[in-house]
């Protein structure tokens, strides 16, 4: 699952960095200097899950923002297939998750009905 993550997040920045040369545009970096070579996780895999399936929630959100208020519709296209490609990965972490018990129940919405009457 971290892989898939990975490779996800690797070919939207790699869509990123293209565009922006295409247009003679400066790209950021990536930030492989920042792994590290241990082996040794500090974290435990639920932990790490969950982190990763936050992040790309908030992905998720950041994409809908952009294409909200990007007037250019070459660069919405490149942020829709973004955005399902994140929300796959999303329902996956999430099915996994509660698979091993680690996610008991998605979040939903509060029955109003049964809260008016008690």
């Amino acid at each position: 699952m971290f892989k898939k993550g990975k490779d996800i997040t690797t070919k939207n920045t790699e869509n990123y960095i293209k565009k922006l040369h295409d247009e003679n545009l400066p790209a950021p970096s990536f930030h492989d200097d920042l792994v590290t070579s241990s082996t040794f996780s500090p974290f435990s895999d639920k932990l790490m899950l969950f982190h990763k399936m936050d992040m790309f929630t908030m992905k998720i959100r950041a994409f809908g923002n952009a294409i909200a208020v990007n007037g250019r519709h070459d660069l919405g296209l490149i942020y829709s297939n973004a955005l399902m490609k994140n929300a796959a990965f999303v329902q996956d972490a999430a099915k996994m998750m509660i698979e091993k018990g680690w996610f008991e129940q998605a979040p939903r919405a509060a029955d109003r009905e049964k809260l008016s009457s008690d």
